[in-house]
């Protein structure tokens, strides 16, 4: 781009008489280049259409300390509460343009199990131990218990067109629930019973007397190890006397292990086969899709159970590779 100054003598030169070559001669130019210094106006530029930047330096500091703050307190970060915090007289919407603008998102946190230098440590040591004396894990049962709801599960996706609607129904209070206890056996079969009201102690110890002991005893005598969490239910006094009145070997469990319990695998598999299908209206319709998966999986699909048992011991070499963190992430 040419200097001002040679634009104004062009111009100049021009209406003394001056033609464009000799004007070029004059500025070591070509007669084009010279014709168009003459010739060129500035051209007034649109205004940039789209939304305008309403946020200066100074409150995108605000808001940029705001959510570090939010974040230090492990509260939710959305843009009624940057507003309010910043004091900032612009909409929500102006926000919002603003956080997607320097690459936020407003996304769903997932939940994640934390496990602390303690809860690794002592995973640790119980495995270490497992494998020293090599437990028998072909004489352990595992058992959880799971609440199966009227509703499904809150992510239920299926592949549907582009103006296809796909919905499932919401009821209030999500409409009841079913609570099951699930225990699994050394030889693939599943043994389950549901739980009505509240389980609290007397309920577990019932269920132990009446279900748990008997079908051990009559596969394994005595020689047998019962898994289970550290619920409060499972850890209780009068839990813990009953246990040793009745000569149940327990096995000691790390908090916060569900990637080392293979009764989770079972619940994903029983649950993608319930909630497979319409919703249910009532809980007796739950109980019998409930009842009807369990039977056909200790029917026909007891090898899948069994692999479970043998990944076991792999999944406890995994946890030790990565010093104690979970062996599924």
């Amino acid at each position: 781009m040419r200097p001002v100054t040679d634009k104004k003598l062009a111009i100049a030169w021009k209406n003394e008489g001056f033609s464009y070559t000799e004007i070029g001669q004059r500025l070591n130019i070509t007669r084009h280049s010279a014709a168009n210094l003459c010739q060129y106006k500035n051209k007034k530029m649109p205004n940039k259409r789209g939304p305008k930047f309403s946020i200066n330096k100074a409150e995108t500091l605000r808001i940029t300390r705001a959510i570090a703050n939010l974040k230090d307190k492990n509260e939710r970060v959305n843009s009624t509460k940057l507003k309010n915090e910043c004091e900032l007289h612009i909409s929500r919407w102006t926000i919002q343009r603003h956080m997607r603008r320097h690459g936020f998102q407003y996304k769903n946190m997932r939940s994640k199990i934390y496990l602390s230098k303690k809860h690794k440590d002592i995973r640790l040591q119980l495995i270490r131990g497992w494998i020293t004396k090599n437990h028998p894990w072909e004489k352990t049962a595992f058992s959880d218990e799971k609440r199966f709801s009227l509703d499904g599960p809150d992510d239920w996706r299926t592949y549907a067109t582009k103006y296809e609607e796909s919905n499932r129904q919401q009821r209030q209070c999500r409409g009841g629930s079913v609570m099951i206890w699930l225990m699994c056996l050394p030889n693939g079969l599943l043994s389950y019973k549901f739980i009505s009201g509240k389980f609290k102690a007397d309920a577990f110890i019932e269920l132990m007397q009446m279900s748990v002991v008997p079908i051990l005893k009559l596969n394994f005598g005595n020689d047998f190890w019962l898994q289970q969490d550290n619920a409060s239910v499972h850890n209780c006094v009068k839990a813990r006397d009953f246990m040793m009145k009745s000569s149940i070997n327990i096995l000691q469990w790390p908090a916060r292990s569900p990637d080392l319990n293979i009764v989770e695998d079972i619940w994903k598999l029983i649950s993608d086969q319930v909630y497979d299908g319409p919703q249910f209206r009532n809980t007796n319709q739950l109980m019998e899709k409930i009842k009807y998966v369990i039977n056909l999986i200790n029917q026909h699909k007891r090898e899948k159970i069994l692999d479970l048992y043998k990944s076991i011991r792999g999944r406890l070499c995994t946890v030790l590779y990565k010093k104690g963190a979970l062996c599924n992430k």
